[in-house]
């Protein structure tokens, strides 16, 4: 089984300013070819530290990834650290400096000198194109060893790294699946699987998270990738009006997907979420096809002069109601003529709540041309955790409507 270590390089991690996605991610990618991650370390933008690093792991790995790192400032140490770890002389490449230059030129007027760092590249290694940013990755072959340099900002590090993967030829020993589900506890699942008794060469992991719902992995050696597969669809048979998707799935994929196969349109009308569930539909390519808009009626004015709540609705129930709910819902579905209309309300705190309506009370509605779904919801967390689940129970209402109510 191939084995590989992940080094994430720069300041603003080991400091806590940036949550280390990179790392997540490559780990995650990794495991699901059938490569074990064996280390994870973070360092300092400091040459003898990444030195150091690299140093520390490429002995005992296949596979080494670099992020962060490859910019054009003097702070920018990864080619320089992996150059002096591996004993190689950095080579200005000349066109792929011109390059850089001119694509740089396309949006300043004025080019800095430092950027042409960015194309000093590791003598022997293969340039990674950069479609999104300026800083190419590179990729070495050394004494058996696979090291791999990758830029720090995520939207250019996914899609070089996936472009290695096609790159790289690996004879995966090792075949895994993913499953996305949404509305069930860990713990439950964890229990239907169990009581299914897997067979013990399956390895099974569950990662839940408050606005993505659970995502269950089983691993297994190749050859019994069946047994992965029949595991898989004895938990998806008992837990169907839960079970998102397969592989990497997720919950406003699922939305779009729907909408799409049934040829639906969504608009949403959010006061406490303040767009989030119309932001994490609209990360979906292709979403302007069935999503036609939606409204942040954050304030009662709002909820009043455009949705048409009525004076009477919030002043006997309230903002966050029932009653509030579906006249939000109503209000969006005719404003935009959608098919569906998905509304919400809620006291996401520190304060404004009371003894009737506690703060992390949320009323959700769903209204569809024959069918209408109230759901209150009680999430007493810090308020942005409860709007990421808040948006999460959001989604996973509309996708179980086009699944089960259209």
């Amino acid at each position: 089984m191939k084995v590989a270590s992940i080094i994430t390089v720069g300041s603003e991690i080991v400091e806590g300013i940036i949550v280390n996605t990179n790392a997540k991610f490559l780990s995650e990618r990794l495991t699901e070819i059938g490569v074990k991650v064996k280390k994870i370390i973070a360092v300092d933008d400091n040459l003898d530290d990444i030195v150091e690093a690299i140093n520390q792991v490429v002995n005992i790995s296949d596979i080494v990834v670099l992020s962060g790192g490859l910019g054009p400032t003097e702070d920018d140490k990864t080619r320089e650290a992996v150059a002096t770890a591996l004993g190689r002389r950095l080579v200005l490449d000349e066109a792929l400096k011109d390059s850089i230059r001119k694509r740089l030129s396309k949006y300043h007027k004025y080019v800095a000198a430092n950027n042409d760092r960015q194309a000093m590249i590791i003598d022997g290694a293969k340039v990674i194109a950069n479609e999104v940013g300026s800083a190419p990755g590179q990729m070495i072959n050394h004494d058996g060893k696979v090291i791999i340099l990758l830029p720090g900002p995520p939207q250019e590090l996914v899609p070089m790294f996936e472009k290695v993967l096609n790159q790289l030829k690996f004879d995966q020993e090792f075949t895994t699946l993913s499953l996305l589900f949404f509305g069930i506890p860990e713990a439950v699942l964890d229990e239907k699987i169990v009581n299914f008794s897997p067979d013990p060469s399956i390895k099974i992991a569950t990662q839940a998270s408050y606005g993505d719902g659970i995502r269950v992995r089983f691993t297994c050696p190749k050859q019994d990738r069946r047994k992965i597969e029949e595991l898989a669809t004895k938990l998806v048979s008992e837990t169907k009006e839960h079970f998102i998707g397969f592989g990497g799935m997720t919950l406003e994929q699922a939305v779009v997907k729907t909408l799409r196969e049934n040829k639906k349109t969504l608009s949403v009308a959010e006061s406490c979420t303040g767009g989030m569930i119309s932001s994490r539909i609209i990360n979906v390519p292709g979403a302007s096809e069935v999503f036609l808009g939606g409204v942040v009626a954050y304030d009662n004015s709002v909820k009043k002069n455009l949705l048409k709540v009525s004076d009477d609705i919030l002043e006997r129930y309230g903002a966050v109601s029932e009653q509030c709910v579906l006249q939000m819902a109503q209000g969006v579905k005719r404003l935009t003529n959608s098919d569906i209309a998905l509304s919400v309300s809620g006291i996401a705190g520190p304060s404004g709540g009371s003894d009737e309506k506690p703060v992390g009370t949320v009323f959700l509605c769903i209204v569809g041309d024959d069918h209408e779904e109230i759901v209150r919801l009680f999430y007493p967390q810090e308020r942005n955790v409860f709007r990421m689940r808040v948006s999460g129970y959001g989604l996973y209402l509309i996708w179980k409507h086009l699944n089960y109510m259209v």
